[in-house]
């Protein structure tokens, strides 16, 4: 054999070797191979669910009954050593039945062993009632989570089901009614109310079946009518089927006062009750003294902001003839004025309007003063024209001021004096350049001052304070020593006056007298005696 000849076969056997090598790595088994999750399907064996849920989640587990069946599909192709495992009430009844089945290990079947081979599925039987955790265990693992129950048959459930009053025919998701709903004022196109319910069993599904009754009752004087399109209804309505579980319905008033009740069951269980007042037409308007400003501010117009002076500065009640709050369809006007409340007018406040009175329990007006030209006191009422007849309903008539800011200042204490820890007050009484009380809401300025010795001030006289009927007041407390204090009082914003000046006394409250009464009593008392000494030595003398 020629050297060129053994030298082409040597190369021709290490080719081969090579080859081979490649050809073995290349045939080498895959080695990340496992599990890669598990899918609740509907084939295959499953049985209804009570409740669905999301079973990949343990907060939201599905629901079966006992002797139902989940099949699920095992996604990936499992590794040698892969299984599953049950706990809770429930076992493996099945698995893949072709070539490659899975391995139900055990005689409680709660075991199974994975066959390495992909596109598997398996069967599980719920067994009692309880907590149902399924597991595959491979390289990670991934769990199934279920509740089982004894059936699903559970009827209505409260928690889980919604009644709701609204302004009209919706979906519900509350149980929380809509006021405008549940309070309906007079309205000449006539008072409706809508009750719209979704019922549920405990699982969320629909209540009602195909032979189901949903029964309305009424108490009170409206009446019902589960057709929302409906013009009319009777006291007493149904509604049957499948579909009664999520019906509306339409409540009627007859725009007079009533108070109806009106009761829902659902095959002789109570599953509603809900009570609408409707509202009668306008029988009495009352202005509130104790919120009404009553010195309003001279060439000043009211807005909706609460920091506005003439702002909110009058409250009403408007009231049917039962006796209960009402909304108008408009605010009231101003009338019958005296002085300059000729030249006032008045707007719905943008914080409590007539619209919103059944809920706020009143309602509030702005008053524009910018165009009156007379000051001091006068006269007003208010009006609104009822929707039923046209006739105009009046309050009882109102004294008031049109007034403007701070000019001079008059203080006051309320004590002359004040024991050890008094409460005190000290009162700034502020008048315009006529000689009447400011108005409401004008602020003492950043010229206040208020020094007062021998108390502790309760509070801090800021430039923001405010006016009312003309007066401000501060609180202070009395200090432990009895003597007489100087005082100082000043209100310079707006006014050229000085500080007012004074004293006050604080006395001892056992016996409230001071040192200095005593020690005058003392002198008083080495007097009379000295008298009564010199007396007596002249009468020795004469002897």
């Amino acid at each position: 054999m020629s050297n060129k000849t053994m030298k082409q076969r040597i190369a021709l056997v290490a080719v081969s070797a090579l080859t081979a090598g490649l050809f073995s790595v290349a045939s080498t088994p895959v080695a990340n191979a496992a599990v890669t999750g598990l899918t609740v399907i509907t084939t295959d064996g499953t049985t209804a669910a009570c409740k669905n849920g999301t079973p990949t989640a343990a907060a939201t587990p599905r629901y079966m009954p006992v002797g139902g069946k989940q099949a699920f599909t095992i996604a990936g192709t499992p590794t040698a050593t892969a299984s599953m495992s049950i706990t809770g009430p429930a076992k493996f009844v099945g698995t893949k039945t072709d070539a490659t089945p899975h391995i139900i290990d055990g005689s409680d079947g709660k075991s199974l062993d994975l066959a390495a081979t992909a596109d598997l599925w398996a069967l599980v039987e719920f067994t009692g009632t309880g907590t149902v955790t399924v597991t595959a265990d491979d390289d990670t693992d991934y769990s199934l989570y279920f509740i089982v129950q004894a059936s699903c048959a559970s009827g209505w459930s409260a928690g889980t089901s919604y009644a709701q009053l609204n302004t009209s025919s919706t979906s519900v998701t509350s149980n929380v009614d809509v006021a405008a709903a549940a309070t309906v004022n007079y309205t000449s196109a006539g008072q409706v109310s809508y009750l719209n319910i979704d019922l549920n069993d405990a699982y969320g599904n629909d209540a009602a079946g195909a032979s189901s009754a949903l029964i309305a009752t009424t108490t009170g004087g409206c009446t019902v009518n589960f057709t929302e399109s409906a013009s009319s209804g009777t006291v007493t309505a149904i509604s049957t089927g499948a579909g009664a579980d999520t019906d509306s319905m339409i409540i009627f008033g007859d725009n007079t006062p009533r108070t109806c009740v009106i009761t829902l069951t659902l095959d002789g269980t109570e599953v509603a009750k809900k009570t609408v007042n409707f509202r009668g037409d306008l029988a009495s308007l009352t202005v509130n003294p104790a919120t009404t400003v009553k010195y309003f501010t001279y060439g000043a117009a009211g807005s909706s902001s609460e920091t506005v002076v003439n702002a909110n500065a009058i409250t009403y009640i408007a009231k049917d003839s039962a006796g209960n709050v009402i909304n108008l369809p408009s605010a009231p006007s101003i009338s019958d004025g005296t002085g300059g409340f000729q030249q006032v007018s008045l707007a719905d406040s943008g914080l409590y309007t007539a619209a919103t009175a059944t809920s706020n329990g009143f309602a509030t007006l702005d008053v524009n003063a910018a165009s009156v030209t007379v000051r001091g006191k006068g006269t007003y009422l208010l009006k609104a024209t009822r929707q039923s007849d046209g006739v105009s309903v009046k309050s009882a008539v109102q004294s008031a001021e049109i007034n403007k800011t701070s000019h001079t200042f008059e203080v006051a204490f309320d004590k002359a004096s004040y024991q050890i820890g008094d409460v005190g007050t000290v009162t700034i009484t502020a008048k315009d350049d006529a000689g009447n009380l400011v108005a409401d809401g004008d602020t003492v300025g950043a010229g206040v001052s208020v020094v007062i010795g021998g108390v502790d001030m309760l509070s801090t006289p800021a430039s923001g304070d405010k006016y009312t009927n003309g007066v401000r007041t501060y609180k202070f407390t009395a200090k432990v020593v009895p003597a007489s204090f100087g005082w100082s009082v000043g209100v310079t914003t707006g006014s050229s006056q000085s500080a007012v000046t004074g004293t006050i006394k604080v006395v001892d409250p056992v016996g409230s007298v001071s040192n200095a009464e005593v020690l005058k009593s003392i002198v008083a008392l080495i007097a009379s005696i000295n008298k009564q000494i010199q007396a007596l030595q002249k009468l020795i003398l004469k002897r």
